[in-house]
């Protein structure tokens, strides 16, 4: 990943009120970024690994997501995507919409208020159910044959399915997404950054709270006073939330997996996935087997 998360660009043209594109790429843009623009994500044909926030897991093709204004997210795809010669293809449909598009009818117009709580809802990224998944999608591939106001219409009409989907999951956590608008540039996103790109390395918290100019005790009581827990607890969540996608993807040992994610000890990274999962290694991939 890039050292700094990387504000991009995702505007509709002047005439129209959201953007809809179909990307069809030998692989995913690998750029740790955001955007002020949500973003509705429908993956058509890919997999890989998505991070969102400080959440870290497996997508496929048929999931739905949308990501919230000012999210940083990546989509990585598997190593089998860059070789050389590879068929494999990237494909999704994209729509980027700005938050306020909508203006004052989000909030004082009723009919409008379920999807001001979905755009609320989206700050910390959604995973939509495989239902809802099934209806939005040919919806969308409807779209880009509609002008004016009947595409308008029909985008609204997904908005309300998105709006209606109680089992939709919230993928980032609120600790982080709470604090990194307003750390913009201070010290919280230079601790994200660093975290994001350099979890596979030991990290010491000595080092990060000189990184950001303070103390390792003051550190240590800014970040847990900030994002309800500890810098430690954070760490490990990422770490584990990578350890997670690889032990699915099968393609090292367990020991391997554990150097693999930062850490110097197998008992320790078995004690650090047990107190997360709830599992063992072990028990989590039988558990996903039988899923």
């Amino acid at each position: 990943m890039s050292v700094k998360a990387t504000l991009l660009k995702r505007h509709a043209a002047p005439d129209h009120s959201f953007a809809i594109a179909k990307h069809d790429f030998p692989y995913f843009l690998k750029v740790w970024h955001y955007h002020t623009a949500l973003e509705l994500v429908h993956i058509v044909k890919s997999e890989g690994t998505r991070f969102v926030g400080d959440n870290i897991d497996r997508f496929k093709a048929g999931e739905l997501i949308l990501l919230g204004s000012n999210l940083p997210h990546m989509y990585q795809n598997d190593e089998g995507y860059f070789e050389e010669g590879s068929l494999l293809r990237a494909e999704a449909h994209v729509i980027h919409f700005d938050p306020s598009f909508l203006n004052s009818a989000l909030t004082n117009i009723p009919e409008f208020r379920e999807i001001h709580v979905l755009f609320e809802k989206a700050k910390l990224g959604l995973k939509f159910s495989e239902h809802t998944t099934k209806e939005v999608k040919v919806l969308i591939s409807e779209l880009e044959s509609l002008n004016s106001l009947d595409r308008m219409i029909h985008f609204l009409r997904v908005l309300s399915l998105l709006s209606k989907d109680k089992s939709a999951q919230t993928i980032a956590s609120p600790g982080f997404v709470n604090h990194f608008e307003k750390t913009e540039g201070s010290k919280l996103e230079k601790v994200y950054d660093y975290v994001m790109n350099h979890f596979q390395e030991g990290i010491e918290v000595n080092y990060i709270a000189d990184l950001v100019s303070m103390n390792k005790s003051s550190f240590c009581r800014y970040f847990k006073q900030t994002t309800q827990r500890t810098f430690t607890e954070f760490l490990n969540e990422v770490r584990i939330g990578f350890a997670c996608k690889m032990l699915m993807e099968k393609q090292m040992s367990i020991l391997e997996i554990s150097y693999h994610c930062g850490y110097n000890n197998i008992s320790h990274f078995n004690r650090q996935f047990r107190k997360k999962m709830q599992f063992s290694p072990t028990e989590y991939i039988q558990q996903r087997k039988a899923v």
